[in-house]
């Protein structure tokens, strides 16, 4: 993926021990290697927000029960995240790299690429008739926050824009100085939705539905 060019000095007339000095090596690199090296990387963060709200409130609907909404309850939770926004340089394809006396390297739109629920905790848990599974809140609660947070990154904070402006000054400097040449970055289409990473789509216990904003619903088997 990349050339080498040996040279060789040598001091006819100096001692044994210069003769014996092993040769100086010079590395070209191509733009293949280039590529390659943006590849091995992975994927490219380049903003990472943390979003917070004080109010989650999750309700859980029973069907089975007489009387209606004899079987729900409820409880508020407060949650702390991280979302990050970035590339993925695995997409990054030989040709994408295009030189003459500037450089044009074009990389893939930027997505949310990670979520993360760093703290979590549940307040003000309703009364109810018959069992209540505060953990089953929990976890529903965990997949409602993720979807408030990355409506609130995208809508409220426009993460997708920053992370394309960062892009272009972390990368173009990046690949410039490789290069030694200025260097344009180029971006692929955007796409018609939100991109996200697995982590930013997390399932819901089994057989639980979200049928409306806060409230969730066991479906019939």
């Amino acid at each position: 993926m990349f050339s080498v060019v040996k040279i060789f000095w040598c001091d006819c007339s100096g001692n044994l021990l210069d003769r014996l000095a092993p040769p100086a090596e010079a590395n070209v690199i191509t733009s293949q290697t280039i590529i390659s090296s943006l590849r091995g990387i992975g994927r490219l963060i380049t903003v990472t927000s943390e979003p917070h709200t004080a109010n989650i409130t999750v309700g859980v609907k029973k069907g089975f029960w007489i009387f209606e909404n004899a079987g729900s309850y409820s409880a508020d939770h407060e949650a702390h995240s991280i979302i990050e926004a970035g590339i993925d340089f695995t997409k990054i394809r030989a040709d994408s790299l295009r030189c003459e006396q500037t450089c044009t390297l074009i990389v893939p739109h930027p997505t949310i690429t990670n979520c993360a629920i760093t703290r979590f905790w549940q307040s003000n848990q309703s009364l109810a008739v018959g069992g209540r599974d505060w953990e089953l809140l929990e976890e529903l609660g965990r997949a409602q926050a993720i979807q408030h947070f990355i409506k609130e990154v995208d809508e409220q904070e426009d993460i997708i824009a920053k992370a394309k402006e960062n892009t272009e000054i972390v990368l173009g400097e990046f690949v410039s100085g490789l290069l030694g040449k200025p260097v344009h970055i180029e971006f692929e289409e955007e796409p018609d939705e939100l991109v996200t990473g697995p982590t930013c789509k997390p399932d819901p216990p089994f057989g639980w539905k979200q049928i409306d904003g806060d409230v969730w619903a066991q479906q019939d088997e």
